[in-house]
């Protein structure tokens, strides 16, 4: 049987969070998204391996694609269509293939500028309530994080 939430993708919610740059052994904040949105943007999203942050963390039950031990999948926004980054498969090893916290403006004006719609009000209604959007999570490998708004594709 299918949830009738399931077929309910064309909003998506873009988050910053910190991720291990397994490369550069640091921890990076990049711009990630909880599927990948249709439109346009759908070209700049991409799904990484993700490693724990701490060695004493336990990941629960992940709700996304577990890829190898101690790995999860996350979709995360590029700076340049996938085409232009590894074919697909950014790599840690150039960071500025990652959109991150400095970037949210570019972003937001991306979004407004090619059909999709930022959902302010369900955006604000959520970063005003007690519900965290985002936070750490008993589901994902990364460490606490933020949302920065909801959106949707509006062509």
């Amino acid at each position: 049987m299918e949830s009738p939430f399931a077929s309910a993708n064309s909003g998506f919610t873009l988050y910053l969070e910190p991720v291990l740059n397994t490369y550069y052994k640091t921890y990076q904040n990049i711009i990630t998204v909880n599927i990948i949105p249709n439109g346009p943007l759908e070209s700049m999203v991409s799904a990484i391996s993700t490693s724990k942050l701490s060695p004493f963390q336990q990941p629960g039950s992940f709700s996304l694609p577990i890829i190898g031990r101690g790995h999860n999948c996350t979709f995360v926004l590029l700076r340049y269509p996938k085409a232009q980054c590894g074919g697909g498969r950014p790599s840690f090893k150039n960071k500025d293939y990652f959109m991150g916290a400095d970037d949210i403006q570019s972003v937001i004006s991306y979004l407004q500028n090619n059909g999709y719609t930022i959902d302010t009000d369900i955006t604000r209604m959520l970063h005003k309530s007690r519900i965290i959007v985002g936070g750490v999570s008993e589901t994902r490998l990364s460490g606490d994080r933020r949302m920065i708004c909801m959106a949707r594709y509006t062509p």
